[in-house]
C-alpha cells in the first residue's frame, strides 16, 4: 500500500528547492489567456431525446510564466461559482525536466497531448474509461533523441486531495521514426499505471455517448480498491493526412460482492484525419497545437479537417458486466486560425448488454464553437 504522505512531503521538498534556486535569477516572464467551448448537443437513446440544448462546456482561464530555468503553469475552469484547478505546476530542466504539482498523468497519446490538438469534440474511451486525467504529484521527463520517457508518482487531483485517499504511479515511453524521409512521422508508444484508493471510495468505469452532458450509456457500479492499466499507441502523420489508434487493457481488484472475481476491460479507437490547408503536429512523443497554413485573420481561407473514428468501450466481463459501447463518429472542424475553431460531430453508437438501456441505438450531434484569447 502506499504511503500519501509520501508524495505530499516529496511535493513540499522539491518544490521549495525549485522556488530558492529560482530566487538567483531576475528575469520574469508571465503570460495571461483565456479560453472558451461553447457546444450544442442532441443526444437519442432509441430515438428517446435525452439531451437537447446549449452547453458552455469550458471557460478556462491560463497564467503561464518563466523565472530564469524555471517554468510554471497555473490554469483554472471557471463555471458559475464553481472554480476548478486544472494544471497547477513548476518545471525545470532541459532534456530532462523534473515537474511538480497538478498535471497530467502520463498516460495515452491523446490525454497527455495539447487538448487544442484534438480532431474531435470529445476524447476517447480509453482515456475516459480509465480516468486518465491530471493529478497531484511529482513526475520526471526526460528525451534521448526521438525516445521520450517519463514517470511520476501521484495523489488525488489537487481539487479531491481532502475527499480522496489514492495513490498511483506511471510511466510511458514513446518514440517517433521518420520512414521515409522528414514529411512521414510515425509515432509508437505505451504507458502503465497502477493506482490504489484507502479510503473506501471503489473506482467505477463508464462512458457517455460522446456528449458531456449526456448520461454514461455504459457503466459498472463502484467496486473496485485498485487496478492497473496498460496502454498501448501508435500513430502517424504526412502532411495533412493523420492516422492514429490506442488500446487500454485494465485488470481491477474487486473488493465488494458486486463482482465473483477480479474482472478486466478493454478499450480501443482507431480514427483518421485529413486537413486541407493545415496539419496536425506530432512532436516529441505528443500531438502538439494544430497548423494553420493560412489564417483566416491573415486573409486567407484558414484550414479545413474531416475525421473518422470507430470506437470501443468494453465493460462486460463474466464476473461484471457494464455493458458494451460501439461508437462512429464522423467529424468536421473549420479553423479559423490556431485560436478560432468551429467543429461539428454525428456519433453512432451501439449498446449490447448496457446496465440501464439494455440493447439499444444511440445517435448524437454536437457543434461546438472554441477560442482562445492571447
Amino acid at each position: 500500500m502506499f504511503n500519501k504522505g509520501i508524495v505530499h512531503s516529496a511535493l513540499f521538498v522539491i518544490s521549495t528547492a525549485i522556488c530558492q534556486s529560482a530566487q538567483a535569477e531576475n528575469e520574469l516572464n508571465i503570460k495571461v489567456g483565456a479560453h472558451a467551448f461553447f457546444d450544442y448537443e442532441n443526444v437519442e437513446i432509441d430515438s428517446n431525446n435525452v439531451v437537447d440544448g446549449t452547453n458552455l462546456r469550458l471557460f478556462r482561464v491560463d497564467v503561464k510564466g518563466s523565472y530564469g530555468d524555471y517554468a510554471f503553469t497555473s490554469n483554472v475552469d471557471l463555471h458559475g461559482d464553481n472554480v476548478k484547478v486544472q494544471d497547477l505546476f513548476i518545471q525545470t530542466g532541459k532534456t530532462t525536466k523534473l515537474r511538480v504539482g497538478n498535471f497530467k498523468i502520463m498516460n495515452g497519446l491523446e490525454q497527455s497531448s495539447s487538448l487544442y490538438a484534438l480532431p474531435f469534440v470529445e476524447g476517447n474511451s480509453v482515456s475516459k474509461v480509465n480516468g486518465l486525467g491530471r493529478v497531484l504529484g511529482v513526475g520526471v521527463f526526460h528525451s534521448f533523441d526521438n525516445v521520450h520517457v517519463s514517470g511520476g508518482l501521484f495523489s488525488a487531483n489537487v481539487n479531491n486531495v481532502g475527499d480522496d485517499d489514492e495513490m498511483s504511479v506511471a510511466g510511458r515511453i514513446a518514440a517517433e521514426f521518420h520512414p521515409g524521409g522528414e514529411p512521414n512521422t510515425l509515432h509508437l508508444g505505451a504507458s502503465v499505471r497502477h493506482r490504489e484508493n484507502a479510503d473506501m471510495s471503489y473506482y467505477s468505469y463508464g462512458q457517455k455517448p460522446f456528449a458531456s452532458s449526456a448520461p454514461k450509456t455504459v457503466k459498472t457500479p463502484g467496486f473496485a480498491g485498485s487496478d492497473d492499466f496498460l496502454g498501448l499507441e501508435a500513430a502517424f502523420v504526412r502532411n495533412g493526412l493523420s492516422l492514429q489508434s490506442e488500446v487500454g487493457l485494465t485488470q481491477a481488484d474487486c473488493d465488494t460482492s458486486a463482482c465473483s472475481d477480479d474482472p478486466s476491460f478493454s478499450t480501443y479507437y482507431v480514427d483518421a484525419s485529413y486537413m486541407w490547408g493545415g496539419n496536425r503536429v506530432l512532436k516529441d512523443g505528443l500531438f502538439k497545437r494544430d497548423k494553420v497554413h493560412n489564417p483566416a485573420s491573415e486573409g486567407g481561407p484558414g484550414a479545413f479537417g474531416l475525421s473518422a473514428r470507430y470506437d470501443v468501450a468494453d465493460l462486460t466481463d463474466d464476473a461484471l458486466n457494464g455493458g458494451r459501447q460501439e461508437s462512429f463518429i464522423l467529424g468536421a472542424t473549420w479553423y479559423r486560425d490556431k485560436y478560432i475553431r468551429v467543429m461539428a460531430d454525428y456519433i453512432h453508437a451501439e449498446l449490447e448488454d448496457s446496465p440501464a438501456y439494455g440493447d439499444a441505438s444511440v445517435n448524437s450531434l454536437v457543434f461546438r464553437l472554441q477560442a482562445e484569447l492571447y
